[in-house]
């Protein structure tokens, strides 16, 4: 004995053919995504930022890529200069104390000291008039990283800091301790007086 369907045959076929119509007319008008077509993705973000002069670079996605960029920044600069930066990041800030020569207070000419001494194992003169009697002097426009740069900051005063290259230079301040300057800064221009370079350099 046949069991009996569901639906009359005529009204099963008529709801097949129905179904089928949906589907393929359904997946016909789905359009085809293109990527080009929406410049908010972050595929193509990234890559108009990658090709547009002078943009910023693409967000950094993990630590390791930025230790990589560090180093890679890190190597194309001067070794000098890589260690005159790691003695700023240790001493920075510490406050300004004449005649000292430890992290709780520094002078220009005890900084100077230090650092030659620390970073590259060369013994300088202590005082500020001694470095001025020490190595060839040299011409402004032709001051290398190392070079040390002489003020006059007042009557009888001298101060004395450390070129690193690109106009800045490493330092004690009076006022705000060891820091970097520029050489373009107002007071510091007015104040320059010369630049000494110390043998072994």
């Amino acid at each position: 004995m046949a069991l009996p369907l569901p639906y009359p045959p005529m009204r099963y076929a008529t709801l097949l053919f129905t179904c089928l119509t949906l589907l393929l007319t359904g997946c016909a008008g789905r359009a085809p995504v293109d990527p080009e077509s929406n410049p908010e993705t972050p595929a193509t973000a990234r890559a108009k930022q990658k090709a547009s002069p002078g943009s910023a670079p693409p967000d950094l996605q993990s630590q390791q890529e930025l230790d990589a960029l560090v180093a890679e920044v890190m190597s194309e600069a001067p070794p000098l200069r890589v260690s005159l930066e790691a003695q700023h990041e240790d001493w920075k800030g510490v406050p300004y104390r004449y005649g000292g020569l430890s992290p709780r207070g520094v002078d220009c000419s005890g900084f100077v000291y230090l650092t030659f001494l620390s970073r590259l194992g060369m013994e300088v003169p202590r005082t500020t008039t001694e470095l001025l009697q020490s190595g060839e002097k040299v011409k402004r426009d032709e001051i290398q990283v190392g070079d040390l740069v002489f003020f006059r900051t007042g009557p009888g005063n001298r101060h004395v800091g450390i070129y690193m290259g690109n106009g800045d230079f490493l330092h004690a301040s009076s006022s705000q301790g060891v820091m970097t300057s520029s050489l373009s800064n107002p007071y510091w221009h007015r104040r320059y007086w010369q630049a000494r370079r110390l043998a072994g350099l």
